[in-house]
């Protein structure tokens, strides 16, 4: 988990927690060009009231082990928004990375009522380390 980083754009946010998930050691080296890659082709970028939201993940055979990795950043930067590809401001991302393939739909459900919640995304903004995202993520039954 990575709170208030400043990035000049997309790629370099998705690059840090990228390299962040490949130091903890939860996905293999060729993760972070493949998410890379993929967010170029398939956007995630998701406008919400408040922010937007990004939510890149790749194939599995890229993961060793379950992680998501989350990312506040300082100021936002412009992602692609799914489907339309128009650019939004996103100011979260939350980076999939799951063994089972079927896992990833289940998970994303999660988040998506998660950041349809405008009281929640408000408290994600607002909190001060990262013991209280977690927290929070684990009452919507995200672990």
């Amino acid at each position: 988990m990575l709170l208030d980083e400043a990035v000049a754009d997309n790629q370099e946010a998705l690059g840090q927690i990228a390299d962040q998930m490949t130091r903890s050691g939860a996905v293999k080296d060729s993760y972070k060009s493949a998410v890379l890659k993929r967010e170029v082709d398939f956007p995630t970028g998701l406008a919400t009231v408040n922010i937007g939201i990004a939510m890149p993940h790749t194939d599995a055979k890229h993961v060793n082990y379950d992680q998501l990795g989350v990312l506040r950043l300082r100021e936002p930067v412009s992602f692609l928004q799914m489907g339309d590809g128009e650019k939004i401001q996103v100011k979260f991302v939350f980076m999939l990375a799951l063994k089972e393939a079927h896992a990833q739909l289940a998970m994303l459900q999660k988040l998506i009522a998660l950041i349809q919640d405008e009281e929640k995304i408000k408290q994600l903004l607002l909190a001060e380390n990262t013991d209280e995202i977690i927290e929070m993520l684990n009452n919507v039954g995200i672990e």
